[in-house]
């Protein structure tokens, strides 16, 4: 009797795995992203911390001052307050739809990163098909690649 080999895909495959959420979690792009976005929007957050302070200084004059205070100094502080509460809350939403918006792109950013990483690193390790460890059921432990992938952004 002959005996054949039985060839397995598995062993014939080279399989990855990775997280990308563990991979942007931990990467030192997310970092910078952090500094970057931080000195970005520093300027636009100061204001808004000032103008909410004015609001609250001018909220606590009448408070204590207005029953000295004639109506038409009181109607007068309440108008500047309405106005200045206006300004903030216009202010604070476009201050977060511009910070969102920023988020997004500098995510996007990197996740082109991380995918060209992970392309290339598949290339030079010989890597058949690399699956996303996220969308996967199970795999065993020695597929994960992602600390590898880690390394090589921070080459980058």
């Amino acid at each position: 009797m002959i005996s054949i080999p039985v060839v397995n895909a598995a062993d014939v495959q080279k399989v990855g795995v990775v997280f990308p959420s563990k991979i942007m979690k931990e990467s030192p792009q997310r970092e910078r992203i952090i500094k970057k976005l931080e000195d970005e929007f520093k300027g636009r957050y100061v204001a808004l911390q000032k103008l909410e302070e004015e609001i609250t200084k001018i909220e606590q004059t009448l408070k204590r001052d207005g029953e000295l205070m004639n109506n038409d100094e009181v109607t007068a502080m309440q108008r500047k307050v309405e106005v200045k509460l206006s300004e903030y809350k216009l202010n604070r939403k476009a201050f977060e739809e511009d910070n969102r918006r920023r988020q997004g792109e500098e995510q996007q950013k990197a996740l082109v990163l991380v995918r060209d990483v992970i392309n290339d690193v598949a290339k030079e390790e010989g890597f058949d098909i690399i699956l996303n460890g996220e969308q996967v059921v199970y795999a065993k432990p020695g597929y994960d690649i992602s600390d590898l992938i880690i390394e090589e952004i921070s080459k980058k």
